[in-house]
């Protein structure tokens, strides 16, 4: 596996009213930043009915960009009313989904798609910056309790340093800091069903 931070890369597109995402490489926080943007650029184009998720090439996603892709769920479950999909074809990646629970909230499909759209490198959305931000980093654990109740003891400690760091206590109790460009989630957050 390669673990060079800067090798991961993240594609999107709007097409009609279906949006796609596809991530590439070693995924890990660096990134958030451009994998924000993107999804919140992918959500506020158009009234968006459908979202693809292609993980095909997608070597590793730490945490944070996890939490993201989780956020993906919750803004079409909102927006759409249906779970997006997401297409990974390697065991591990898969295991480490289903552990965090994205099989509830998305459609996982274990066999090889094809591209679909031609996709718009989401490099120049945020520059060639490395540094995440900490809002984001902390909405994206945040997420990732929120699709499932047993990710709450792996990453409590996380919140809470990111919480302490922050030192915002707007920023600790808001809850939820929605994806770069996107409006809040309405009173009382998106419901999931299980």
């Amino acid at each position: 596996m390669n673990t060079n931070i800067n090798t991961g890369q993240i594609y999107y597109a709007v097409t009609g009213n279906r949006a796609f995402l596809k991530l590439v490489g070693v995924i890990r926080h660096p990134l958030s930043k451009r994998l924000s943007l993107a999804v919140g650029r992918m959500f506020t184009r158009t009234r968006v009915q459908g979202v693809v998720v292609d993980l095909q090439e997608a070597e590793y996603i730490d945490s944070t960009c996890m939490g993201l892709l989780a956020r993906v769920a919750t803004r079409s479950l909102e927006l759409a009313g249906e779970r997006p999909m997401i297409v990974s074809v390697h065991p591990e990646v898969n295991r480490v989904l289903r552990s965090m629970g994205f099989d509830r909230v998305f459609v996982l499909v274990e066999n090889p798609l094809a591209p679909t759209a031609a996709l718009a490198d989401a490099a120049d959305l945020a520059g060639i910056s490395t540094r995440p931000d900490p809002r984001v980093v902390l909405d994206a654990h945040r997420a990732l309790c929120e699709i499932n109740g047993k990710n709450r003891h792996l990453f409590q400690n996380v919140i809470e340093q990111l919480e302490s760091e922050a030192g915002d206590e707007e920023t600790a109790a808001a809850g939820v800091v929605p994806l770069a460009g996107t409006p809040p989630p309405p009173p009382g957050g998106p419901r999931l069903n299980p």
